[in-house]
């Protein structure tokens, strides 16, 4: 049985190709020759939204804990901090500053959360 990799409507023979062990971006494929490089601009936006959906659920827990502390009249001010780095995660210079696939998935800005 032959396996073919298609990308971008592009149809090759797997076996000739030099493919990527991972596929964690495996939409931002591209061919290169008879290599299958991954483009770090599309890889970098598949990041960022890895990074957001492994945020909302600790963007979820931190809502609660908020709600809380206003409640109680505790304060507020770790939790927002704590939000505002989550908001900003997906906007890190590690992200743009990652020239390998690699060096992106390293970039782990959740505390307690791998981002995959």
């Amino acid at each position: 049985m032959t396996t073919y990799i298609n990308i971008a409507g592009e149809s090759r023979e797997a076996s000739s190709l030099t493919v990527p062990g991972d596929r964690t971006f495996r939409n931002a494929w591209q061919f290169s020759g008879n290599v299958v490089e991954v483009d770090m601009v599309a890889a970098r936006n598949i990041w960022r939204d890895k990074i957001r959906q492994a945020r909302a659920p600790e963007l979820e827990k931190l809502d609660t804990e908020f709600m809380k502390a206003l409640e109680s009249g505790a304060s507020t001010t770790a939790i927002t901090e704590k939000k505002q780095a989550l908001r900003d995660a997906p906007a890190l210079s590690s992200i743009d500053e990652a020239t390998t696939p690699d060096a992106l998935t390293a970039v782990q800005p959740i505390p307690g959360v791998t981002v995959i």
